[in-house]
Formats: C-alpha cells, structure tokens, sequence
C-alpha cells in the first residue's frame, strides 16, 4: 500500500509543469553585461541591484510602446525609444498604530527599503514589433546584478542572411552574363520617329541570345517592346557598362523592337535575324546561367498601331 502511495505522488510531480527562465549569457569582458537571443516562449531573467539603475536595450528598429511590472510602486521604468532604464525605488506605506500613545487610533507612514525578497515581481515590455517578459529580481550582490541587457534575434539575422545572398547570387548572375559576349549579328537597321532621336541608341548587335542597345551619355533608356502580330510584348532588360556606354541589354533576340518613351518611339528591325544561329538553343547568353520564369502569366500585352502609322 505504501509503495502504490509512492508510486502515486511520483506520477503526480511529473505531471507538473515545467518553468525553464532564459538566463542571458554573461560577457566574457564584464558579467554585469549580458545579452540574449529572443524567443517570445521565454521568460528572461533580469537581475538589478539596489542603489543602482540597470538598462534593457532593444533592437534599433523597435521602439518601446508599454511597460508593466507587478510592483511598480517598487520599481522606476524610464523608457527612451528602443532603451528602458530600471531602477529599485523605496516603498511608502502607511500603518494604522493602536498601542502607540502618541499615534493612537492613526496611520503612520513607513518606508520599506528595497529587498530581495519583497521586490521580486515580473516586468512585460511591449515594443512596435514584439513583446518581452521578464522575471525583474533584486540583488544586494554587485556580481549577480546585470547592469546591460541586450538582445539578438535570429529572424532578423536569417532575414539579413537571406539579403546578403540574394544580393550575392544577383552579383554572380551579372557577372556570368556579362562574361565572354561574343557579338554574332550586326546587321541591324533602325527608323526613328521625329523628336525620338534621344532615345535611338548608338549601336545594336546580339549574340544569338540576347540583343544589345548601346547609348551614351546623352541619351536616355527608352522601354523596350517585343512587336509582333500587330501586338506589344514588354521585354525584361538589365543594364551593363562597356566603356563609355551604357548597354541596355534585353533578354531576347526578335526580327522587330520597339523602344518607348512617352511619345517617343524608335523601331529597331534585325536583319540578320535566324542567319547565324548557335549550334544549340540557350536562353542565356551564358551556359552557367539558367533561365527560369516564375510566373508567364504576368506577361504584359499592348495593343499599339504600327509605328509607320504614328510618324
């Protein structure tokens, strides 16, 4: 009976939850500054020390919004943007005095210095972008105080990670693109509407994949449109330096382009269009890059007159 008892009472104490308080992570230089990695599930642990004032930092982008603690007669919260500065406060009470013969049947007015026991509360810190707990602990021991807390947070970081690779992956891709451009076709003719001279560039040839717009400094990037079947097919383009031009490249080659600005336009026909073509099909102008599209569906339509019949 005694052991089905025992065997009773260890069941219930598993059943019991379990707190687990995210201590931050002291500095190797000075414990009294600490830092932590968020995780809004957790509680932290914020230790200050009587007589002195303790900061919480928060992330630059955030900025404080609310403060709560459980025992703010006991504590000052001052809150700077992303910084709350804390620090333990004497506490005022009044007792009503009944043997006193001086005070009898009146309050008198305490002071309750700050002490460990009695000022242990919690403190919750909502800012523009999250929300922190904390279990606020007093210490008369400067080694257990925390005088810095600060915070890392791993979304950010992924997020920053993430930048820094698209970033990169982005510099690559241009850099294949612009390697080994071998010019295949030159054989271009161009016809500009009147006033659209600013907008016709100074060179054209492609490479069997990509068409290539030379322009200098005096002349501006127009849009660029596929023309077939009476029809206009925006064209995706991005941007290389050759000397002292600047190379509107555009991502295909096609018997006819239209190059747009407000009412400017230039047509920009390929005669040597499907006269020299690569001994395989690619759809970059480099064999490390692979095209994908994401989404053809966004494909942009105009229906424009012919350019002969806005001259």
């Amino acid at each position: 009976m005694i052991k089905n008892i025992s065997l009773a009472l260890s069941f219930s104490f598993l059943a019991l939850p379990v707190f687990a308080l995210n201590e931050p992570q002291k500095s190797e230089y000075d414990q009294r500054v600490a830092h932590a990695e968020y995780n809004s599930k957790d509680v932290f642990k914020m230790v200050a020390r009587n007589g002195f004032v303790s900061m919480i930092e928060f992330s630059d982008e955030e900025v404080i919004i609310n403060t709560a603690t459980g025992f703010s007669e006991g504590w000052d919260l001052i809150e700077k943007k992303n910084l709350l500065f804390i620090k333990p406060k004497a506490y005022k009470t009044r007792l009503f005095v009944e043997n006193d013969p001086y005070n009898q049947g009146q309050q008198k007015e305490m002071i309750v210095d700050p002490n460990p026991k009695d000022w242990k509360t919690n403190l919750i810190v909502t800012t523009n972008l999250k929300t922190y707990i904390f279990d606020l602990l007093l210490t008369n021991d400067s080694k257990q105080a925390t005088y810095k807390l600060s915070f890392s947070h791993a979304d950010k970081i992924l997020k920053q990670e993430n930048k820094i690779k698209k970033e990169l992956e982005k510099k690559i891709v241009r850099e294949e693109l612009d390697k080994n451009i071998v010019p295949r076709n030159w054989d271009f003719l161009m016809k500009a509407n009147k006033g659209s001279e600013d907008i016709a560039p100074n060179y054209a040839y492609d490479d069997g994949v990509f068409t290539y717009l030379g322009f200098d400094n005096t002349k501006t990037f127009p849009s660029v449109f596929l023309y077939e079947n009476g029809k206009e097919m925006i064209l995706n383009t991005h941007i290389k330096k050759d000397g002292k031009y600047d190379v509107l490249v555009v991502q295909k080659i096609a018997k006819q382009i239209l190059l747009r600005s407000g009412d400017k336009v230039v047509g920009i026909f390929n005669n040597g269009y499907g006269k020299n073509p690569l001994d395989k099909t690619r759809e970059t102008s480099n064999e490390n890059i692979q095209r994908v599209i994401n989404d053809p569906s966004k494909t942009l339509l105009l229906e424009q007159s012919l350019l002969g019949n806005e001259q």
